[in-house]
């Protein structure tokens, strides 16, 4: 529910242009992030570990599609990370960076929308209805990212300040294909010219600026406080089986506040959460 895993396969990948891709795979890709969050879990790691990792959980099918070394053992297993992978928290996954494409493209808007729930747990404003869908570049244009496209469309001023707040959340992640796979060029199927380079930078609405994944993940690691609060309000509605409201924010504030001075460390939170007073009112 968190991490809208449910949309997980929802626009199955176009087997023409991710060839790699089968069943296996998107089995296997769904359960790595439920893997990795048990963990986390089971051995009381901090929340910091959802952003960035040396480690994750894959299993064959997993390692062979991201090419890392292969798991000694059947199922998933725990295996090191080295910076060369490309790899680290939930983020860099295959099925995170999948649920929020199409089938045959990466949607650099809906990555930010994503990630702006369940990292801050805002969700954006819905665009307005007669906003036109970004068109694909025709046969006789020259080749252009869906970034450089998108970037036009958002000049729209009826666009321009929504945007500016949830595509810098998804440029971040332009290395990665509509499956997660890793990449320096964009694969544009029509148009003129060579395949154009990609971009991962970015800046925030608050003027701190980054050049790629990694250097996001430090600026969500600043965040901390935040992405704990959200991590907090999120988990509590899951418990509660409703919406917060505003008479929940000094519970909430409590909860956040114990889980600071144990190093926000998960199982410490989920104890927290369930010992809280808010769970004695529901």
């Amino acid at each position: 529910q968190w991490l809208q895993l449910h949309k997980v396969g929802m626009f199955a990948p176009d087997l023409r242009l991710y060839q790699r891709y089968d069943t296996w795979l998107e089995t296997s890709l769904r359960r790595e992030p439920v893997e990795f969050f048990r963990e986390i879990f089971t051995n009381n790691q901090a929340l910091d570990q959802f952003i960035d990792s040396d480690w994750t959980m894959v299993n064959a099918r997993i390692s062979d599609f991201y090419g890392l070394q292969e798991p000694k053992g059947a199922g998933f297993q725990r295996v090191s990370l080295k910076p060369e992978d490309k790899r680290g928290g939930l983020l860099t996954m295959g099925a995170v960076l999948g649920l929020s494409s199409d089938g045959t493209r990466h949607r650099p808007v809906h990555r930010g929308v994503w990630l702006s729930e369940v990292i801050y747990n805002r969700t954006p404003p819905p665009p307005p209805a007669n906003v036109d869908p970004i068109e694909p570049v025709p046969p006789e244009g020259d080749k252009i990212t869906v970034r450089q496209r998108l970037q036009a469309h958002a000049t729209d001023a009826n666009c321009a300040s929504c945007h500016a707040g949830i595509d810098p959340l998804g440029f971040a992640w332009e290395n990665y294909d509509a499956v997660g796979q890793w990449r320096e060029q964009e694969i544009i199927r029509t148009g003129i010219g060579d395949n154009p380079t990609v971009d991962p930078s970015g800046k925030m609405l608050d003027g701190r600026e980054f050049q790629n994944a990694e250097g996001f993940k430090q600026i969500l690691l600043e965040d901390r406080d935040k992405f704990a609060r959200a991590f907090i309000e999120h988990l509590s509605t899951y418990a509660l089986r409703r919406v917060l409201t505003v008479d929940d924010d000094d519970d909430l504030a409590l909860i956040e506040a114990e889980a600071k001075k144990n190093g926000y460390r998960v199982k410490d939170i989920v104890k927290a959460v369930a010992m809280s007073d808010l769970m004695r009112k529901r």
